[in-house]
């Protein structure tokens, strides 16, 4: 089975904060108004036909017009429910399989909410999503990993026709959906939602020319044993995308980084374990019966191993590698340079993080900096001010010692400010101005060094993680030195001189590394040089 999404149910839940309201808006990218929260919920700015691919809503057989207007529906939805805890709607998430287009996802899409509204007898809001251009960590998606997502909003309760006292019919959201409510039943019927999005999905991917082989159940009821990759959470992708290094965001980095030099590292051993495999089946392919003829078993379609796709970018540091190496080399040849093209893939990748971190890092820097000459001309600042209030206090203390029967005599008529001569009270708050300001410069200057402390505190993580991008960098390049070849030579021929810069911090130049490949920055081209051209 191929490894791929899995759709998810999420129930909605006023005591969580939850409105239907604000769900139908963003799912259909609509603005709706809540009038039990007074308050407009606007998502339009995700327009259809870019973030949304197809908004709309379905309704059972008979369903009077307001059950397809997300407005009047999801407005009565919230109304139906009178608890502060209700649970207010659900919503079914399902992915698309790759390979679709737009017509064939959203067509996918509004038959699985045609089959939840004929089961459950409810309307359906179906908002079909497509996929955000990045990765969890802010990485940019190959254009064929884009694929869609969608949403199939519905309330939790049936819709029925009722008869009033007058004999007149009508609509209205009726009995609760029980089923998914009890944990003794929601699994099945959630079971049965998972079986027929995998019969949809397949029946698309055979009409699309794919592979029908999308399987509803987890990876550990296939039987297949994967370890999972830990979650980051909305707020933590948000930070992510944003270019904010994270703590849990370098974590999966680490995991992703080690995961691909481990493939890289066995690649020679995973090839000829597949090699044999195909031997076997090729030796399986003809038995001896019992009177000695050799039969053929005959397979539908004949095994074949397909090429590697050429997933390099344009221009980018594998790609030149590639093609400096050249094309041509017998079988085994060929399969060493793949594995040094994917090893140069790993260390393009670990080029571009410790890019990104040294980014970030010089940010923090200038930022440090700009905290430094604020304090610098704080503290000048804060200095003449003081010498101001010390002369104003002096000038106050020399008025009053020149008038000592004036102060006297406003203390002999009560003593209090407003008694006292108008010189001094002038004396006096020019004093206190000064004093005033001495403080509100202190607090400002204490401001600046709490912020250079949380700078060094927010940069530290960084720091460390540069460190380990440039060791995991440095174990990289030695397994490509010792595959020989010269492949080492090659890479740093190729490479920018941003690359040479970064590379030059982790090559070997110890007398450890004397009998090693030559890693010295050799900018001669490899057309030059004597080392071997093999091809892939």
């Amino acid at each position: 089975m191929s490894q791929h999404a899995r759709p998810h149910l999420e129930t909605h839940n006023r005591a969580k904060g939850h409105s239907a309201v604000a769900g139908a808006a963003y799912r259909l990218g609509l603005r709706l108004y809540d009038p039990l929260d007074n308050q407009w919920h606007d998502y339009t700015r995700r327009a259809i036909g870019e973030e949304i691919v197809r908004a709309t809503t379905i309704a059972p057989a008979g369903a009077p017009a307001w059950a397809t207007d997300p407005q009047i529906l999801w407005v009565r939805v919230r109304q139906a429910e009178k608890r502060r805890d209700a649970q207010e709607a659900r919503d079914f998430r399902i992915p698309i399989p790759f390979g679709l287009s737009d017509k064939q996802a959203g067509d996918l899409a509004e038959e699985m909410a045609q089959f939840i509204v004929r089961e459950l007898h409810t309307p359906v809001s179906m908002g079909l999503h497509r996929d955000a251009s990045v990765d969890a960590l802010g990485n940019t998606k190959p254009s064929h990993k884009v694929g869609f997502h969608a949403h199939l909003y519905f309330p939790t309760r049936r819709l029925e026709p009722t008869t009033e006292d007058g004999g007149s019919s009508m609509w209205v959201l009726g009995s609760k959906l029980t089923m998914l409510s009890n944990k003794n039943t929601s699994g099945a019927y959630v079971e049965r939602l998972n079986q027929h999005w995998a019969t949809l999905a397949n029946r698309y991917l055979a009409e699309s020319g794919g592979v029908p082989d999308v399987d509803h159940r987890s990876y550990v009821r296939a039987g297949v044993r994967l370890t999972p990759q830990p979650t980051l959470g909305a707020k933590v992708v948000a930070l992510e995308r944003d270019g904010f290094f994270t703590r849990q965001g370098d974590a999966v980095r680490d995991i992703l980084v080690m995961s691909e030099v481990y493939k890289k590292a066995h690649a020679a051993t995973l090839s000829a374990q597949h090699a044999q495999a195909m031997a076997d089946v090729a030796k399986a392919a003809y038995s001896e019966d019992a009177n000695g003829t050799p039969a053929m078993v005959v397979a539908e379609s004949e095994p074949r191993i397909a090429a590697p796709k050429d997933s390099l970018d344009s221009g980018s540091l594998a790609t030149r590698f590639r093609t400096s190496i050249g094309t041509t080399g017998t079988e085994d040849e060929q399969r060493t340079h793949r594995e040094a093209v994917s090893l140069v893939r790993v260390i393009q990748s670990a080029l571009r993080a410790l890019e990104r971190l040294g980014a970030a890092l010089l940010r923090f820097a200038k930022d440090r900096e700009r905290e430094r000459a604020e304090i610098l001309g704080l503290e000048h600042e804060l200095a003449s001010q003081r010498e101001q209030r010390a002369d104003s206090y002096q000038r106050l203390k020399t008025w009053e010692a020149a008038h000592p029967w004036r102060i006297a005599v406003a203390k002999a008529c009560g003593g209090d400010a407003a008694q006292m001569p108008e010189e001094w009270r002038r004396l006096r708050t020019e004093a206190r101005t000064h004093h005033a300001e001495v403080q509100a410069l202190k607090a400002t200057l204490r401001g600046h060094q709490r912020a250079i402390e949380a700078l060094a505190e927010d940069e530290a993580p960084l720091t460390v993680q540069q460190e380990v991008q440039e060791g995991r960098l440095r174990s990289v390049v030695k397994a490509l030195a010792e595959l020989g070849a010269g492949y080492a030579a090659q890479l740093v021929a190729v490479c920018r001189e941003d690359e040479r810069v970064a590379l030059e911090k982790v090559l070997p130049h110890t007398e450890e590394a004397a009998g090693e490949d030559d890693l010295t920055l050799d900018a001669t081209p490899p057309t030059l040089r004597s080392s071997p051209r093999v091809g892939l």
